[in-house]
């Protein structure tokens, strides 16, 4: 079986709580479609165990993309008490911290340097996207969406910030051939768009694409789960 979640964002006790209802055999992959880390207090954990799981498959969210950009000139300040970021360096680390990158550096700075250098490359590591086939249809796993997209334009030409910082709207339509399952964007703001409001997170579908982020982190969010398979909702 092929499953995909996403904006687990430090909830390490739902993680696992996942992972225990899915009891993923040898042959079943879980895809995390990246914000593994911030705004929760546990990010680093979580990405640390995804790299010990062979069946679990991440991509890049733009929280990770946060901490890649913003760590190594914040811990070169923290090492060397002398040494002072670049302006670069600062505003990466402003924005990492607004949305809520203190949590995951105080996880990271937990880890022993094994640890600390074997997440560093994993999440160095983490793909933009991954197409999978699954249940007889195609799919294409994103975190955010396609930005300025096109449906002749090749996926390896679309940014970094293109795929991990867009929202989709209700209305978007991408491929006609297959499905693009994302995150980043709580289900609870499209429901509200389309004048359905949803006091509980739950799976946001349409004909082009789904949306799983069910606003695991925030109040009356919970943690979703799709079976690319069956298309069975899981929910913790």
């Amino acid at each position: 079986m092929i499953y995909a979640v996403s904006d687990l964002h430090g909830c390490y006790d739902r993680y696992r709580q996942l992972l225990d209802k899915l009891d993923l055999e040898e042959q079943d992959t879980l895809y995390v479609l990246g914000d593994a880390l911030d705004r929760g207090p546990e990010g680093f954990q979580i990405l640390s165990d995804m790299a010990s799981r062979p069946q679990v498959v991440g991509l890049l969210g733009n929280h990770e993309a946060m901490a890649l950009d913003a760590l190594p000139g914040l811990l070169g300040s923290l090492e060397n008490s002398r040494a002072s970021m670049s302006r670069s360096d600062r505003a990466n680390v402003s924005l990492w911290f607004s949305n809520g990158g203190e949590s995951s550096l105080r996880d990271f700075l937990r880890l022993d340097k094994g640890q600390r250098q074997e997440v560093w490359a994993y999440m160095g590591s983490l793909p933009l996207y991954r197409e999978v086939k699954a249940g007889g249809r195609d799919f294409l796993l994103v975190h955010g969406g396609l930005g300025h997209f096109s449906p002749s334009r090749p996926l390896e030409n679309y940014s970094r910030d293109e795929i991990v910082w867009c929202r989709p709207e209700s209305n978007t339509v991408y491929f006609p051939d297959r499905c693009v399952v994302l995150g980043h964007t709580p289900t609870q703001l499209l429901y509200r768009a389309v004048g359905h409001g949803s006091t509980q997170g739950r799976i946001y579908r349409t004909e082009s694409f789904i949306d799983i982020d069910c606003g695991c982190v925030y109040p009356g969010g919970r943690l979703g789960c799709l079976c690319l398979d069956t298309m069975e909702e899981i929910y913790v």
